[in-house]
């Protein structure tokens, strides 16, 4: 990764802190109707301390709205690190839209299932995650109470932009704590540097690591949305349909219900893990509500 350069570690209304080549965060204002620099974001900013130029971002990460728009809350990011755990219980259709998203995005995903401590569910969607580490996705597992927490984690975010992602309350902000020990202290620079005090933890920060990354900590959700899709774009998101997709007899096919779908047929043929296929029919569901 190039660390001689300027990035946004969080925004607000119209301000921001940013952290410099040479390591020192620095505020910097933006005015208000211009384009929202994000966490990530490689930026310019002149002499008077406001923002002149965003630079090209290579990926975006963010959700969808209530109309069905992208919204995005970071750039440049490399891995999704989409944690879940035993409490509070995830679903499955959780972790789909999560890798549907990195895949659109060309994010790197990983798995991470955390409080391991307390067992491992033979339930959705833990009984899933042989299928998604079959299909090539990295799961792994880890635990609060291990002492070697900090190594096994670290070499998965070094030299990387990694976001955390994943509902309130699966440990986030002990992996975060692991992987950032002095996670306090930073911010609370991000927050005095802009004079503007303490901020909400609902705002999306950037926090640089030792091991020359960054990790960005996304505020937990209870639900992850996205947004509208196009049927063709969502289907090339699921890697196990791609050696099918364009040998369905209709170009439109949707792979729920029509004759001659490939999909379905390498479902029936045990080639798919019908789970996929749920989950799919699934999205398809969640897509038709913006439709109307």
């Amino acid at each position: 990764m190039t660390t001689n350069l300027t990035r946004v570690l969080v925004t607000y209304s119209d301000h921001g802190t940013a952290l410099t080549a040479a390591n020192k965060m620095i505020p910097f204002q933006f005015r208000k109707g211009m384009e929202r620099p994000l966490a990530g974001d490689v930026i310019d900013i002149d002499d008077e301390g406001r923002l002149s130029k965003i630079h090209d971002r290579r990926t975006l990460f963010g959700r969808g709205d209530h109309r069905g728009n992208f919204k995005p809350t970071a750039a440049n990011i490399d891995q999704l690190l989409i944690v879940i755990a035993p409490e509070p219980k995830p679903s499955l259709d959780l972790v789909t839209r999560y890798l549907v998203m990195a895949e659109l995005q060309s994010i790197h995903p990983i798995i991470i299932v955390n409080k391991s401590d307390l067992g491992i569910p033979k339930t959705p969607p833990f009984e899933a995650l042989n299928v998604l580490s079959d299909l090539g996705y990295c799961v792994v597992t880890t635990s609060t109470l291990e002492s070697d927490l900090q190594e096994t984690l670290e070499p998965l975010v070094e030299q990387k932009i990694s976001v955390l992602a994943g509902q309130s309350g699966v440990g986030k902000s002990s992996l975060l704590n692991a992987l950032v020990p002095n996670t306090s202290s930073l911010t609370n620079q991000l927050s005095s540097a802009t004079g503007k005090g303490r901020h909400t933890t609902t705002t999306t920060r950037m926090y640089p690591l030792p091991t020359d990354g960054f990790l960005v900590d996304s505020p937990g959700v209870w639900e992850y949305g996205l947004w509208s899709i196009p049927t063709d774009e969502l289907a090339a998101t699921f890697i196990d349909f791609s050696p099918y997709l364009g040998q369905c007899r209709f170009r439109d096919c949707t792979h729920d219900h029509e004759p001659g779908c490939a999909i379905r047929k390498a479902v029936e043929e045990g080639k798919i893990p019908s789970s996929r296929h749920e989950a799919w029919r699934r999205l398809l569901s969640e897509q038709e509500r913006y439709e109307n």
